[in-house]
């Protein structure tokens, strides 16, 4: 079985909750510059494999922040905006991942907090030994990405079968 690679990326700083509806609300110009920063670090960590996957919620600071990441994306980028990472929970992504076909070889996530850094969290529990998992633990910022080679199936999905490989912070 090929290893699977899954990337959580949360949303770059947006505009503030009093700024507009929160569905609405766009990056501000630090967040610009930080999608492009991820985008750029996760083209240079040369990870990011042809025939990528992405699925992005349908809020504008997600949209805009892959906007910002797809200069750095391969080509053949296939996107999805997925309406229920909106409001989604660990549970139902969790879930929604255990459901990915197999031919599906790299997936990044698009999403927001707390469920990007939550699953991060969750998925790091076996990836002590890596020398940055003390700073996921901390926090997971706006703008942030984490990389896990999956050595599994989707359906297998598991602290114990995934393990961190790459992580930036903008």
């Amino acid at each position: 079985m090929t290893p699977h690679l899954l990337i959580l990326v949360r949303h770059a700083k947006a505009m503030p909750h009093d700024y507009c509806a929160d569905r609405d609300r766009p990056l501000d110009g630090h967040g610009r510059e930080q999608a492009r920063s991820t985008g750029e670090a996760l083209a240079e960590s040369g990870l990011l494999p042809e025939g990528l996957h992405v699925w992005c919620s349908p809020s504008a600071r997600t949209r805009e922040t892959l906007e910002g990441l797809q200069p750095s994306l391969p080509a053949d980028t296939k996107t999805l905006i997925v309406e229920s990472l909106y409001e989604a929970d660990t549970a139902l992504l969790s879930e929604m991942l255990r459901e990915t076909p197999e031919a599906v070889e790299a997936l990044m996530i698009v999403g927001h907090n707390p469920t990007i850094g939550e699953m991060a969290h969750e998925l790091l529990s076996a990836s002590t030994d890596h020398p940055d998992v003390t700073i996921l633990l901390s926090g997971f910022p706006t703008g942030s990405a984490a990389v896990f080679r999956v050595n599994s199936d989707w359906a297998g999905l598991s602290p114990a079968t995934s393990k961190l490989i790459f992580h930036t912070i903008p």
